[in-house]
């Protein structure tokens, strides 16, 4: 009976510190060169980068920037494999991550434009997504006539 009890109480702490790690990610702060696993990834290769992190007086929670990768959208006949900058609600983006993976690099071609939607954005010309990434992702890809790739 010793031993069973052994097992199962093993087994149960195990289970609890996986649980523990997801929530603890969860609450994670966004810091600039967090790779994240997001929920809908397609492929399931994708990841989300944080390349800057807003906090805007008027706004009730931060604007993160992101890229995101292995996500293809079509591009004048091309495939487009990275998203380079998308602003991302920082409700919303907690909501789409499941796991922090690591730290990184920020991809070529987030600074341009992050760049631009900044500007727009302080001109009053910018906004940025309340919605899932994978909602996003899905959005460019039937605006540029791709079909969702099959999970």
């Amino acid at each position: 009976m010793g031993t069973i009890l052994r097992i199962f109480l093993w087994s149960f702490s195990i289970f609890c510190f996986g649980i523990c790690q997801a929530a603890m990610a969860q609450d994670e702060p966004f810091k600039a060169g967090q790779i994240w696993t997001y929920r809908g990834a397609t492929p399931v290769s994708s990841r989300l980068i944080v390349g800057a992190v807003d906090n805007f007086d008027g706004e009730s929670q931060p604007i993160v920037s992101v890229s995101v990768t292995d996500a293809p959208i079509p591009n004048g006949g091309k495939q487009l494999p990275t998203v380079p900058h998308l602003p991302v609600a920082a409700d919303a983006l907690r909501k789409s991550v499941i796991e922090l993976e690591r730290i990184g690099s920020i991809p070529n071609g987030f600074d341009n434009g992050y760049s631009l939607w900044r500007h727009a954005y302080d001109s009053g010309k910018g906004g940025y997504f309340t919605i899932s990434v994978e909602e996003v992702v899905g959005h460019l890809r039937a605006q540029f006539g791709q079909q969702p790739a099959a999970k």
